[in-house]
């Protein structure tokens, strides 16, 4: 099976009114980053082959697979994989500028809405090609093409999961349970006084993961703040947060982030 492959396509399109700062293509992409990654501009990605899942700092959780993007915010911690072996492809702009300033504060981007769905992947895709890589257009004309398919991208329908004001009241206080190590998915469906079946489907209505693994994601967040800021050995992070064992514990971290707990901070203490 192939590695992944990077290819940048376009870099530094500057205009008056904003930038694209690089576009371009991750083929068999890992997804592996720190948990969580922050970067200092915006980046549109789009999934083209493959699934995976995103999340955030803010304890956001999406389900994620080819012909959905993500939306990455300036300062935004954030966390985004593919679930298979082979990884996932995907195409990337980063982009910055007063004019995605303007589109920030009036609501436009929207960090509580970082993932959704094109409309037609296809023809989104042909779009994206003929205006960014293809057109020999000016600066500026391709700079208002990127807008019309960010827009294009922001306004489409699909199966994305709601934004966080239509969530009933108990969502926020489920999320709450769950990034305790103490409470799992039954107890927290017992807490809030729901059928288990029904809390599992409904939350994950919401979420975009099951209770069980947005629990498990939340302890594993958890698990690499004590690897980044304490000296504890993993056993000992293993029984703080309720795992039965080390090795059980270090399974869970690597199928979620990529790497083994040791793996984590070893790269961690070399940057």
């Amino acid at each position: 099976m192939s590695g992944q492959a990077w290819n940048i396509w376009a870099q530094q399109l500057n205009t008056p009114l904003g930038s694209l700062v690089e576009t371009g293509q991750v083929l068999h992409s890992t997804g592996r980053m720190s948990r969580f990654r922050y970067l200092r501009r915006y980046a549109l990605v789009v999934i083209t082959r493959g699934e995976g899942h995103f999340e955030d700092e803010r304890g956001l959780a999406r389900s994620v697979a080819a012909g959905d993007w993500i939306l990455v915010f300036p300062e935004v911690g954030h966390f985004y994989r593919p679930d298979q072996p082979g990884g996932w492809d995907e195409v990337y702009i980063m982009f910055e500028g007063p004019v995605f300033e303007t589109w920030r504060q009036q609501g436009v981007l929207d960090p509580a809405r970082p993932t959704g769905r094109l409309p037609d992947a296809d023809a989104w895709m042909e779009d994206f090609r003929k205006t960014l890589l293809e057109s020999d257009s000016g600066a500026l004309t391709r700079l208002c093409g990127f807008q019309r398919l960010l827009a294009t991208a922001l306004e489409g329908a699909g199966d994305s999961p709601p934004s966080s004001g239509n969530r009933p009241a108990w969502f926020g206080d489920a999320c709450r349970m769950l990034s305790r190590p103490e409470t799992g998915a039954e107890k927290a469906a017992a807490e809030l006084g729901m059928n288990y079946e029904t809390f599992r489907r409904k939350f994950k209505q919401h979420a975009g993961v099951a209770p069980h693994r947005y629990h498990r994601q939340q302890l594993v967040n958890l698990a690499a703040r004590m690897l980044d800021t304490t000296t504890l050995k993993s056993a000992e992070i293993a029984r703080t947060l309720g795992f039965s064992d080390e090795a059980y514990f270090s399974r869970v971290f690597k199928q979620i982030s990529g790497r083994s707990p040791r793996a984590y901070r070893t790269r961690q203490e070399s940057r």
